[in-house]
């Protein structure tokens, strides 16, 4: 690797992996036609601990990923271990991936794609992504917009999560917003807690880009897209509220 990854370590890691997500049975099903379509080989960038891609893999759909964090990678594996012990999934970050496989599904579920800070390095990983795909494959995401920021952003947060052994990881969180940046940035405190003891902390400044509404267009159509469908719901919904929190693209390559 080229560079290291300044978020998701080892408690965050594990927290991401115990928090139910509110839309996730929903998202599922919504990735998951997506790829019993694409009759071909399916790639989930950022693919995280596996929310995604592991109900795929037991669909026996031929999908691979990857992700910047080896911590989630290892959570992948140790996930996916209850099935298979070759998990077909690396480290990567998206605008370093290159290989000769193409792919007739993409997809980047949730808001992950605003991981992404840098808009020179957005543009480049939209390329290769767009370059990965098989012709007539399709890329599908979700963002975040810039009107998804929540009204209690300075305000301090906590929550604390079970795991399976009784133990516990909380999380202490000020969220604030840039809005000439657009960047949505969480400072974060993890700690674990065994026996009502802190037995490891572990600090974290989240950051995520959003999007205007027309602005994530612009980058798909440099990248050499031309036949895109812009959504603002699951259902597939078309966008036309300019505020929107989140907006779905499904794009295919020509």
């Amino acid at each position: 690797m080229s560079k290291t990854l300044k978020t998701y370590s080892k408690l965050s890691t594990e927290y991401y992996d115990l928090e139910n997500h509110i839309n996730h049975d929903i998202a599922l099903a919504f990735y998951i036609d997506y790829a019993k379509q694409a009759n071909g080989l399916i790639l989930e960038p950022m693919c995280g601990s596996g929310r995604f891609l592991i109900p795929m893999l037991q669909l026996g759909l031929q999908a691979f990923g990857f992700d910047a964090s080896h911590y989630m990678i290892d959570a992948f594996k140790q996930n996916y271990s209850k099935i298979s012990m070759q998990a077909p999934v690396w480290q990567s970050f998206i605008e370093d991936f290159n290989d000769n496989k193409l792919y007739k599904l993409i997809f980047i579920p949730y808001g992950s794609w605003g991981l992404i800070i840098d808009q020179v390095i957005a543009k480049q990983s939209c390329k290769i992504i767009y370059n990965h795909l098989a012709v007539g494959g399709k890329f599908v995401l979700e963002i975040e917009t810039v009107s998804s920021v929540p009204k209690n952003c300075g305000i301090l947060h906590k929550n604390k999560l079970k795991r399976a052994d009784g133990s516990s990881i909380s999380l202490t969180t000020i969220p604030t917003y840039d809005a000439q940046t657009q960047i949505f940035k969480c400072e974060c405190r993890y700690e674990s807690i065994i026996n009502q003891n802190i037995v490891d902390t572990e600090f974290e400044e989240f950051k995520q880009y959003l999007y205007k509404f027309d602005e994530f267009d612009q980058i798909l159509y440099a990248a050499g897209f031309t036949n895109i469908k812009k959504f603002q719901s699951f259902q597939k919904e078309p966008a036309t509220d300019i505020n929107a929190r989140i907006l779905i693209y499904e794009c295919i390559k020509l």
